[in-house]
This record gives structure tokens, sequence and C-alpha cells, in this order.
């Protein structure tokens, strides 16, 4: 399996919501980094990370690009959410660089960004639907267990 096989493997399992088959894909010491919180570290909590974000803001994570060489990966994504306290669909973007180890994803690098001018992340002027990007006209809540 290529290391973006396993990502999509890992998204696929992301948007399931299940804490243990996200899990299965890191190392146990694996280690996510963020943006905007502090990094989660270990297999297990960034499997109940997952599960948390599916069950508390109908988070559904979409791999749109990405690019492997050796032992690393990068993709683009983007995330549909409801906000919690007003109901609003919403979309983020970013990019992560995954470092590989034994098959299984050891670092998670992940960069988003989004302010009050952008809160999406979007990519000014870059034709998100056009190039067949997840769009608001996409979202959808996870499907049920």
């Amino acid at each position: 399996m290529s290391n973006l096989d396993h990502i999509r493997s890992y998204y696929e399992a992301l948007n399931a919501g299940d804490a243990d088959l996200v899990a299965s894909h890191f190392t146990e010491n694996a280690v996510h980094y963020y943006t905007r919180l502090g990094p989660h570290e270990g297999a297990a909590r960034i499997g109940q990370n997952a599960t948390l974000g599916v069950e508390t803001i109908d988070g559904q994570w979409h791999l749109e690009h990405g690019i492997e060489q050796g032992d690393e990966a990068v993709i683009e994504w983007t995330m549909t959410w409801r906000e919690p306290s007003s109901g609003e669909k919403r979309l983020d973007r970013g990019t992560e660089w995954f470092l590989m180890r034994d098959g299984k994803i050891a670092e998670v690098r992940a960069y988003h960004h989004g302010g009050k001018k952008n809160p999406q992340g979007d990519l000014l002027g870059f034709d998100h639907a056009g190039r067949g990007y997840t769009t608001m006209d996409d979202w959808k809540p996870p499907s049920p267990s």
C-alpha cells in the first residue's frame, strides 16, 4: 500500500468516527501537530480526537490532492463541519504533512488558516469548484453508523 493509499484509508476512518480504526493507522507514539491547538500525542489520543470531531461537530474530511516521496507525503484537505453554537454549516481548508514509519503514520503537521476575512481558508481567486475541490454545495453530515 502506498503512503497516499494509507492516508486515504485513514481519512475514511476519520469520517466513520471510529477511534480504534483511526488509531490503527498510526504508530503508538505518533504526534499530530496543529496550528490552532496543542499536539495530540499517541495513536489512541489521535483516534479519540477524531471521534470527538464527528460526534460533536459533524466533522467530515476530504482528501483533495496528495504527493508522496520516500517516507513523507503531503495532502490538501477540506473539512466540512457544523458550528456547535449556531448549527451553521462550515468548511475549512488546509494541508497536512505526514511522516511515515513502518507503513504507519508517525507524525502529522496540520496547517490551517482561517481568519475573520477568510474563515474557510480558501485560496483567494482559486476556482475550488472548477478544479473539483469540495465546496459548501457538497456539505453533508456524517453517515449514521
